[in-house]
């Protein structure tokens, strides 16, 4: 599969405002039109309210494409998820539950898929004029523009909807697309079948209803979507040629809880609540102002909280006054919660571009780096050397760095076993068994971290050839302050644990130049770096093959970022010496051995550790932390916005209300009790 690729770690604004945190089991579908769309929605009579009808809020992040079934960038999910619904999303505790499909049942075996469309679900242009109601065949065009437009999530759905690989080949005839398992079967009939395994039998995927909260499973009005362009024809793609989606207010269709009514670069975007929303009653704000923000004074979000502009800001350790902020709001603040985002260091193993560097001008030095970054050893030394708790530091209290730890690069919800151990149980039993070491990979611990290990795995290095000082360039947000001050620590700790024979070298550049080469980069011979933090990632659905793939030699998204392709025209895998050499392909083996096992759970969560301990054991990744969390301070009723592990429902601002006065700590914590007892 292919999850939404995140920002970076640090490219959000310090404003932390979102509610994602760790797992929660999914609705398997049935009878599922009952449930209500929010945390505390059906558990009184009273008419909710929000103190406020129009929120104001700080963020670096601007969306870029309005095509959602394409695009595979939390910086366009952020908005786009609010603009359009799918066929289901979480509530505020993070179960699934009907949106557009009223309701869904898989067949016994889970290998074909059925969704009952919600009759009188209005599309509706910009102008907020209704334009059509959405129906199955609405699904299965979104489905089929996403795969003619290359989307970046065109590998969730690659072997799991029966021939939806084949078409990604094909001439994306009519002819061709009959064989693609998604069928509109009537108006308000939708089926979904499953890939073919070896015996020409679909196979089972018990965990497909999940995958229908991410976008690229989103609905398109076929007619509206060919009025933009030739090139939006279906079966005839030309992006040249086609206005589906751009930064245009008009270019799509809403059905949505909001309406984008503005958005102008480096300035805001402003979303209006749409009256003909099928579920307005749930729709508590009038007006959302995404202010851009891009973090060069720290104190800005806290400023505009003060001043009333924003409802919500994080208290910022940079600060040198943050004493007394958290003296002022004392009582009066709340930790974000965790979530299941992983972010950490990418290496790039065939780096082939050298036009932002602080170094490699000179060859020899830029050798000398390719061969350690290929070295298993020198990788190891500088995960031994990071001390990733006075890095988060930087940028949240003490207690909540060390909670914020993560070292596997998956969730724990991602499955549990029936006699209760949750993935990481697996994955740290997994790798301590294969490895002889006693570590404990559970987040808030730092179990790599010394630097006499550092300095062992160096001199391991030096008998395989490494010449040292090594130095790796890492490309840093200049525009941000905390930002910089992060790398600051990153730099600092790696020559303070590795004697200085590890260098890394700070390249400061503006926030374009970054999102251009690493963000929005997709060709592997561009990723102008050695190593990247600037990556994360986040689960689509509930199990572990959301995150596992990302590092597939096959499939894998993150092979770009590593410098390194996937596969050719012909299917021959690009770069597979290397990929070999690094231990991609054993990978790769204990990854679609995992994949194959679809009824006895427990055998196939204890498969996937398998593949996530070699990453860890070869230490192809270095993981280091969830999504960024922070001290806030807060009018958003607890737990009122919508909240999840997988898809996008936690970026919708439907369910969100304000109250008059700000959340106590008092309040927040009783709130929490209530929400934990509940997952």
């Amino acid at each position: 599969m292919n999850s939404k690729k995140f920002a970076a770690l640090g490219l959000a604004l310090l404003l932390t405002l979102g509610m994602t945190s760790c797992g929660a089991p999914a609705n398997k579908g049935g009878d599922t039109s009952a449930t209500e769309s929010g945390a505390d929605k059906g558990t009184s009579s009273e008419k909710l309210e929000s103190a406020d009808k129009e929120i104001s809020l700080p963020t670096a992040r601007e969306v870029k494409n309005m095509d959602y079934v394409a695009t595979a960038l939390q910086t366009d999910h952020e908005v786009n998820a609010n603009l359009v619904d799918g066929l289901v999303e979480t509530d505020g505790y993070g179960k699934l539950q009907p949106a557009i499909a009223e309701s869904w049942k898989p067949n016994d075996d889970a290998t074909v898929w059925t969704f009952k469309i919600r009759p009188g679900v209005k599309w509706v242009t910009n102008q907020g004029e209704e334009y059509g109601e959405v129906t199955a065949e609405d699904f299965v065009t979104g489905v089929r523009h996403g795969a003619e437009f290359n989307s970046g999530a065109k590998e969730l759905l690659m072997d799991v909807i029966d021939g939806y690989s084949d078409y990604l080949h094909s001439d994306f005839s009519d002819a061709a697309w009959e064989k693609v398992g998604v069928k509109a079967v009537d108006k308000n009939t939708l089926e979904f079948t499953m890939q073919k395994g070896e015996d020409g039998k679909p196979i089972s995927v018990p965990y497909f209803d999940s995958m229908t909260n991410y976008t690229v499973l989103y609905p398109i009005n076929k007619e509206f979507l060919e009025s933009k362009g030739n090139g939006c024809k279906l079966g005839a793609p030309n992006k040249k040629d086609c206005k589906f989606g751009s930064k245009q207010l008009d270019s799509i269709l809403y059905n949505g809880a909001y309406i984008l009514t503005e958005n102008t670069e480096k300035s805001k975007a402003v979303l209006t609540k749409n009256d003909s929303y099928w579920d307005k009653d749930h729709v508590y704000l009038d007006k959302i102002t995404r202010v851009f923000d891009a973090g060069q004074d720290t104190y800005s979000a806290i400023k505009g909280f003060e001043s009333g502009v924003y409802y919500a800001a994080t208290l910022n350790p940079v600060w040198k006054d943050y004493d007394n902020y958290a003296k002022k709001y004392e009582g009066k603040t709340s930790y974000t919660l965790p979530n299941a985002t992983v972010f950490g260091i990418v290496f790039n193993y065939n780096r082939r571009s050298f036009e932002h560097t602080n170094y490699a001008k000179d060859k020899t030095l830029a050798n000398n780096t390719r061969k350690a970054v290929l070295n298993e050893n020198f990788r190891k030394a500088l995960r031994a050397a990071f001390d990733v708790k006075s890095y988060l530091g930087v940028r949240m209290p003490e207690d909540l760095a060390v909670a914020s730890m993560r070292n596997i690069d998956n969730f724990s919800a991602a499955g549990s076993t029936k006699d209760g151990k949750n993935y990481f149980d697996l994955v740290t039993e997994t790798y301590n068994a294969n490895t002889g070491e006693k570590r404990d990979l559970h987040d808030g611990q730092a179990p790599f971290y010394s630097k006499e290990e550092a300095m062992k795995y160096i001199e391991a290095a030096k008998k395989e050839g490494v010449q040292f000082p090594i130095h790796l360039d890492v490309m840093v947000n200049s525009t941000g302050d905390t930002l910089v001050k992060q790398a600051q620590s990153f730099k600092k700790s790696v020559a303070d644990n590795t004697e200085n024979n590890i260098v890394i070298e700070l390249v400061l550049r503006d926030e374009d130049t970054i999102n251009a080469v690493v963000y929005q980069n997709t060709d592997p011979a561009k990723m102008d770096y050695d190593i990247s933090t600037y990556t994360g990632w986040s689960p689509d659905f509930k199990d572990p093959k959301s995150f596992v793939d990302i590092y597939s030699p096959v499939t894998g998204f993150y092979m770009a970022s590593c410098g390194l392709g996937k596969v050719d025209k012909d299917g021959k895998v690009v770069d597979e010496q290397i990929k070999k050499d690094l231990g991609f392909m054993d990978y790769e083996k204990f990854y679609k051995e995992a994949d194959k096992i679809t009824t006895d759970l427990d055998a196939r969560y204890k498969a996937y550790a398998k593949a996530d301990s070699l990453l860890i054991e070869r230490c192809l990744y270095i993981p280091t932390s969830m999504q960024s969390r922070g001290n806030r301070v807060t009018k958003a009723v607890p737990f009122s916005q919508m909240w999840g592990t997988f898809g996008v429902s936690e970026y919708k601002y439907k369910g969100l209300r304000t109250q008059k006065d700000l959340v106590t700590t008092e309040q927040y914590e009783k709130a929490y009790k209530e929400f934990e007892s509940k997952q």
